[in-house]
C-alpha cells in the first residue's frame, strides 16, 4: 500500500495589523525584529519574541514597496538598538529613517530622502560592506529602463543612467529587478526586464560595462535572488519558467517549469540549501537550490504572495500577501 505523503504544516502565526496589501517583510537585529510595509503607505516593527508591534507609522503618501535596515556598524549603536532603516514608495521617494527601538513612545525620525521615478515595479538594492560605503541601487529618476548607484554615506550618486550602452538603451524594457553586489573583482549590478531578459553590469572607473545578457523568459522577469557565495543567481517570473545562471557567464545552470505561472517573490535561503517562491495563487513554494527540485507547497494565503524572508538561524520563513496578512513558518 502506498503511503501517503504528509501534508505540509500549517503556518506557525499569523501576524494582524496591515489594513491593506502587504508588499514586503524584512527580518533584522539577528532576526529578533520584523518590518513590514504596505499598499497604504504604512510601515509596522513587531518584536519576534512577544509577536507584538512596537512601531507603526504612516511613511509615504502612496503605496511602501519595500523596507530594509542597514545593519549596526559599531557595537555601540547596535547596543542601543538605534536601527537604520530605508523605505521606497510609490511616492517617488526613498526615506532614510532612524528607528528608536528601544523607545517605543519615540516615533522613527526621517533622516534623509532621495527622489527617484517610481513608475515601474523595481525595488531598491542595498549593498553594505565593512570599511566601504552603503550603496543603494534604484531606478533611475530619467528612464524606469535603467538605474542609478546612490552612496548613502557621502549622500551622492556614484553612477546614473546604468543601463545604456554605446549603441543606446538596449531594447530590454522597464527594469524590474536589481541585485547590487560586490565580489573581489569588483562593484556588479544583475538586473531582470519586462522584456524577459537578465543582464550583468559591471560598475567600474564611474563607467558600466555590460558583461552578459540572457532571455530566459517569455514574460516579464519578476524577481532574483544572488546566492550567499556570488557564484549564481535565480530568477522567476509571469510565465511558468524559473531559471538558474552562471553568474560570471550567464550559462544557464539548470531551468525548472512549474504548474502555476507568476512567481512574483523569489528567495534564496542564507544556508543555500533551499529557495522559496511567492505566487499569484497565494502558495508559496520551497525548492532544493542544488537540484531545483520542488520540496513541499505551502497553502494558507488567499491572494498573491508579494514577498518572503528567510531567518538568519533557526529556520523560519515569513511571507507577505495581498490577504492583509503575514504568515510565519517553520522549515526543515
Amino acid at each position: 500500500m502506498k503511503s501517503t505523503p504528509e501534508a505540509p504544516p500549517p503556518p506557525t502565526y499569523i501576524f494582524r495589523e496591515h489594513k491593506d496589501t502587504v508588499n514586503y517583510v524584512h527580518l533584522f537585529s539577528r532576526d529578533q525584529y520584523l518590518a513590514s510595509c504596505d499598499a497604504d503607505g504604512w510601515i509596522v516593527i513587531w518584536k519576534m519574541k512577544t509577536r507584538r508591534v512596537i512601531s507603526k507609522w504612516k511613511a509615504h503618501k502612496d503605496s511602501c514597496l519595500k523596507v530594509t535596515t542597514m545593519t549596526a556598524t559599531t557595537e555601540a549603536t547596535a547596543a542601543s538598538e538605534k536601527h537604520t532603516l530605508i523605505s521606497q514608495g510609490r511616492d517617488n521617494q526613498i526615506h532614510i529613517w532612524k528607528l528608536h527601538i528601544d523607545d517605543e513612545n519615540q516615533e522613527p525620525s526621517l533622516e534623509a530622502s532621495i527622489v527617484y521615478n517610481a513608475l515601474g515595479f523595481c525595488k531598491f538594492s542595498l549593498h553594505e560592506q565593512q570599511e566601504e560605503s552603503a550603496l543603494l541601487c534604484f531606478p533611475s529618476r530619467d528612464d524606469i529602463a535603467m538605474f542609478d548607484i546612490y552612496d548613502l554615506t557621502y549622500q551622492c550618486y556614484v553612477l546614473q543612467n546604468i543601463g545604456q550602452t554605446d549603441s543606446g538603451t538596449h531594447r530590454l524594457g522597464s527594469c524590474m529587478a536589481v541585485e547590487l553586489f560586490r565580489t573581489s573583482d569588483g562593484l556588479f549590478v544583475l538586473a531582470a526586464y519586462e522584456s524577459g531578459s537578465t543582464a550583468l553590469w559591471e560598475i567600474k572607473d564611474s563607467k558600466s560595462t555590460l558583461i552578459w545578457q540572457q532571455k530566459e523568459h517569455q514574460e516579464p522577469v519578476l524577481d532574483l535572488s544572488i546566492d550567499p557565495f556570488r557564484t549564481f543567481a535565480i530568477s522567476s517570473s509571469a510565465d511558468n519558467q524559473i531559471c538558474k545562471y552562471s553568474l560570471a557567464t550567464g550559462d544557464v545552470i539548470n531551468k525548472i517549469t512549474i504548474k502555476k505561472s507568476g512567481a512574483v517573490a523569489l528567495r534564496i535561503r542564507p544556508d543555500n540549501k533551499i529557495f522559496a517562491l511567492g505566487g499569484y495563487d497565494g502558495r508559496i513554494r520551497l525548492f532544493s537550490v542544488k537540484s531545483m527540485k520542488p520540496l513541499a507547497v505551502l497553502s494558507y494565503h488567499k491572494d498573491t504572495v508579494y514577498s518572503v524572508d528567510f531567518s538568519q538561524s533557526d529556520n523560519w520563513m515569513v511571507c507577505a500577501s495581498q490577504d492583509h496578512r503575514i504568515s510565519l513558518w517553520s522549515i526543515f
